[in-house]
């Protein structure tokens, strides 16, 4: 939290600098980050207004995230959200803009301060909490629930009896590329998910 506090106290002229800064050892982002700052009022707009999300201040989407929120749900983001959601926002790709959703009027969704996500999609049909200063790798898929029954002559139609529970991510985990966290799954603080993993509710850390 104090680093949070810290970078916000610097204010936009110091997140201006260090960024123009950047872009002269990786001239490739300079645009990526002219557009990140063109997009910051649009970002505000559509999660704000049109979305009903709950956002901090200090965030930078690099191109827009696709929301959907259930009626009555709950999406909270923190300080400092850094979003990658175009294909070259990101040097390993994003396969497509970040989706997050809420499947139910009682999901609720909490990214603390300081997360960085890149693509990747986020369903809660209960709960996803993500720590303070987690690092999300690209098109990494985050849901708590089945989306359909297991019973098989009632998978195609019924939406009854889908099992659904929360996932709990820690602060300062990292989770590689291209990893899979399914329902139930507890991460905790300060771990490392290896690219391409599949976490479930017993997996141990």
């Amino acid at each position: 939290m104090d680093r949070v506090k810290s970078k916000s106290n610097r204010g936009s002229f110091w997140d201006i600098k260090s960024n123009l800064a950047s872009t002269i050892e990786t001239p490739w982002k300079a645009v990526s980050e002219l557009l990140m700052y063109a997009v910051k009022p649009l970002a505000w707009i559509y999660l704000k207004m049109f979305c009903g999300v709950k956002i901090g201040k200090g965030y930078k989407f690099y191109g827009l995230p696709r929301v959907f929120r259930y009626r009555k749900s709950r999406i909270v983001i923190g300080e400092c959200f850094e979003n990658m959601n175009r294909w070259d926002s990101n040097p390993i790709g994003i396969n497509h803009p970040t989706i997050i959703c809420t499947w139910s009027s009682n999901a609720i969704i909490k990214i603390g301060n300081d997360v960085g996500i890149s693509g990747g999609s986020m369903v809660a049909a209960k709960n996803i909490e993500i720590g303070d200063e987690t690092l999300i790798g690209a098109n990494t898929i985050i849901i708590d629930t089945d989306f359909h029954p297991l019973e098989s002559l009632k998978r195609r139609y019924e939406t009854n009896n889908v099992r659904s529970k929360g996932i709990v991510i820690g602060k300062n985990v990292f989770i590689g590329a291209s990893c899979i966290i399914l329902k139930g799954s507890k991460i905790p603080d300060n771990a490392i998910v290896p690219a391409g993993s599949v976490v479930r509710s017993n997996t141990k850390f």
